[in-house]
């Protein structure tokens, strides 16, 4: 049965009223059960692929600051849990709350574009932006308790920190600028892949609701 929205006058007399969560739960229902894997491919796979290249990002970001400061294996697992398992987690998070769930609760009410641009900018700022700022903060703090590398002081000298941040970051800066444009681009195509399929498979259970109501068959919805 397809869902759809209606204001209460033009409800008719033998529709069932679900809340938002039983709706959203339905609908992951038909996508996860659908028979056709290349009907809804990127409704199941784009928060999965969106948090992989968050976590594959963090952890070059993090690679190229600890080799920097020669830290070895010192605070390995300190860092790599804020500034990779985090930005992945939640890059997946906020694609499924802030873009698959309008999506599939109300689709055709945002222009496409307008979804395509909010998911990159949660993909660009969770997934490089977030470890871009972390990495070297968390690196520059095990390296002055690790001794691992001389650092200026932060309070004593401020800006000699930043030269060497910058020293630093400058090595990789066209390599985050070409990441950059390469996840926001990509997340804007799996988002519009998203939105098309999802309205694919509505009309589709229109179809199919249709065909039910020829053939007199009894309709039933689980939650």
């Amino acid at each position: 049965m397809a869902l759809s929205r209606a204001r209460p006058d033009d409800l008719p007399k033998d529709a069932v009223l679900i809340t938002e969560d039983q709706a959203l739960k339905y609908q992951w229902k038909i996508v996860t059960s659908w028979d056709k894997l290349g009907d809804v491919w990127s409704l199941r796979y784009t928060p999965g692929i969106l948090s992989a290249m968050a976590a594959v990002t963090g952890a070059y970001i993090n690679n190229h600051y600890r080799t920097k400061l020669r830290l070895g294996g010192h605070g390995r697992l300190s860092s790599y849990l804020p500034i990779v398992a985090v930005p992945a987690i939640f890059t997946m998070l906020s694609h499924k709350f802030f873009i698959q769930r309008p999506i599939l609760l109300n689709p055709l009410a945002e222009c496409p574009v307008c979804i395509q641009v909010r998911s990159a900018f949660f993909q660009t700022g969770l997934g490089i932006v977030y470890p871009t700022i972390l990495a070297p903060i968390a690196s520059f703090m095990f390296a002055t308790r690790c001794y691992t590398y001389r650092l200026p002081s932060v309070t004593e000298a401020p800006r000699e920190v930043f030269n060497l941040w910058r020293k630093l970051t400058r090595p990789i800066v066209p390599a985050l600028g070409t990441i950059i444009c390469i996840q926001a681009l990509l997340t804007m195509f799996l988002t519009g892949q998203e939105d098309k399929q999802n309205f694919k498979l509505m009309l589709r259970m229109k179809e199919i609701e249709h065909e039910l109501e020829i053939n007199h068959m009894p309709q039933r919805i689980d939650f």
